[in-house]
């Protein structure tokens, strides 16, 4: 086949003017898709980003608030243990302030029960002492004298020891003596001493004679009476 250089020349005319008119008609439209196409490519990039700075704020706050709920969680554990210690030592000491009470009013009361049957003890025992020195036979004539005449005046001074189950005031070393000295009719001049074994009471010992007020004898006397 032979090529002259007419149809070449035809052919290259016909390429450019096909070029031209297919410029003509599909570039802007395929610029414009083109142009379109990237906008949309970069608005969807642009959205994502969005979506993803929006979810990483998310995320932190969610991580913050989930931090400050711990945080919270924490705190409100530590508070209950402290009111559950406070409120369980408040229990004790409240227990143990009543038992307290509960013992010292125990004892207040063993203490009162304790005297009062001691003080009426020694109401029976005192009577029973005053009852038996009216009619003890130890005493000699003359203090038996003394006891049924009611004498008070005193003749003399005699000497002795007296001995009392606990310490005595002056007062009540006084008293005892007073009445010593009506019984026996004499001034007495008494050497003081303790014996507990006299349990209560006393005992006085004048010119080798024993003249006992003592609880001890006044038993020993009832038991003697009961054998």
């Amino acid at each position: 086949m032979e090529l002259y250089p007419i149809d070449i020349a035809i052919h290259v005319v016909n390429i450019v003017i096909l070029y031209i008119i297919l410029r003509a008609l599909l570039w802007k439209p395929v610029r414009k898709f083109m142009a379109d196409r990237e906008e949309r490519v970069q608005a969807q990039m642009d959205e994502a980003a969005r979506l993803q700075a929006e979810a990483q704020k998310a995320k932190e706050e969610y991580d913050r608030q989930l931090s400050e709920a711990k945080e919270a969680c924490e705190q409100l554990m530590v508070e209950g243990r402290k009111q559950a210690m406070a409120s369980s030592q408040k229990y004790v000491d409240d227990a143990k302030e009543e038992a307290k009470q509960i013992v010292a009013q125990a004892r207040t009361l063993a203490k009162d029960e304790k005297q009062r049957a001691l003080d009426d003890a020694k109401c029976e025992l005192s009577e029973m002492a005053v009852e038996m020195a009216r009619r003890v036979l130890r005493f000699d004539q003359e203090t038996r004298s003394n006891i049924a005449s009611g004498a008070s005046e005193k003749h003399g001074v005699r000497k002795g020891t007296l001995k009392t189950a606990d310490a005595c005031t002056a007062e009540e070393i006084a008293k005892i003596t007073e009445q010593l000295e009506n019984l026996l009719g004499s001034r007495l001049e008494l050497e003081t001493a303790v014996d507990p074994k006299l349990v209560g009471g006393y005992a006085a010992y004048v010119d080798g004679k024993v003249y006992d007020f003592s609880y001890a004898a006044q038993l020993d006397a009832m038991r003697q009476r009961l054998a």
